[in-house]
């Protein structure tokens, strides 16, 4: 069964933002790539994780898939590479790392290493988070293609004054994403789209101030979770990365009960949901056979 939540950018007022996400707190410079330009390989997409269930989730997915390899990259993290078949028939290649920590700003500079070594088209942060919505279960898959930052705010004596910030998955991405939900994945669990909530802040309490706040920005807001808005703003920094999607299984629903038995089952749906949406972020120019 497919659940589909619309109506994005709900701000309303002066709290309408569509800039970077990742906050004051995230810089990220260029710098020059230290990598072998001999073993530098290519993927069409990228893959992001951040904890070890979800990196074993993605690794169990792509060794099913032809030439599994894992393959050491200079600055550190051991990269798994796969390869699929696209909807044109051609290869699409894969290669997925692990960040170093948890975080938006961690998520920011792994984005930002994948793309130095594969210039891949697409990357997706595949991973859990915590279902915040009703109708919105443990299990279940969210495809964010609107992040709504919570970091940045301004504390006075009045209180709290958040300084929200959104960023829409580009529009390409949003018409792949059409078309993947027209075919009506069937899977033994629902698949949402919508926007979720990304901060450094672990939420795990059904009143906390950060949920009203998402809810009050926009109603349709999914789950939250540490990573994706570090993944925009290495997008928004990042000329030559056309695209950019989470992809995150719910492993809690963000309140006093979170814990981790969870996080296996959500990390390997939000790994098959990765596996059947590739195919259709394949972004190169459509081949042509000759008569």
């Amino acid at each position: 069964m497919t659940t589909i939540n619309g109506g994005f950018n709900n701000f309303g007022g002066s709290n309408n933002f569509y800039g970077p996400v990742a906050g004051n707190d995230v810089t990220i410079t260029a710098a020059p790539s230290r990598a072998d330009k001999s073993d530098k390989s290519d993927a069409e997409i990228g893959v992001l994780t951040v904890i070890d269930e979800e990196m074993r989730a993605v690794t169990g997915v792509l060794a099913g898939m032809d030439g599994y390899r894992t393959r050491r990259l200079a600055d550190g993290p051991l990269a798994h590479e796969a390869r699929l078949t696209g909807v044109d028939g051609r290869p699409l290649r894969i290669a997925a790392v692990q960040t170093l920590t948890r975080g938006t700003e961690s998520a920011a500079l792994a984005c930002r290493a994948l793309v130095e070594a594969y210039g891949p088209s697409t990357v997706l942060l595949v991973g859990i988070a915590g279902g915040v919505a009703p109708g919105v279960r443990i299990g279940d898959v969210v495809i964010a293609d609107n992040i709504i930052s919570y970091d940045a705010r301004k504390v006075t004596p009045q209180g709290t004054q958040h300084r929200g910030q959104s960023q829409v998955v580009p529009a390409p991405i949003g018409h792949r994403l059409n078309e993947f939900f027209q075919l009506e994945p069937r899977v033994g669990y629902r698949v949402h789209r919508g926007p979720i909530g990304s901060g450094n802040a672990v939420v795990a309490d059904p009143e906390a101030e950060i949920r009203h706040w998402l809810h009050h920005v926009n109603d349709k807001v999914l789950a939250v979770e540490t990573e994706a808005a570090g993944v925009a703003q290495s997008f928004h920094e990042t000329a030559r990365l056309p695209g950019w999607l989470t992809i995150r299984g719910i492993s809690d629903t963000a309140d006093q009960s979170k814990n981790d038995d969870d996080h296996a089952i959500a990390a390997r749906h939000a790994a098959e949901v990765m596996a059947m949406l590739v195919p259709f972020l394949d972004f190169r120019t459509p081949s042509t056979s000759k008569s």
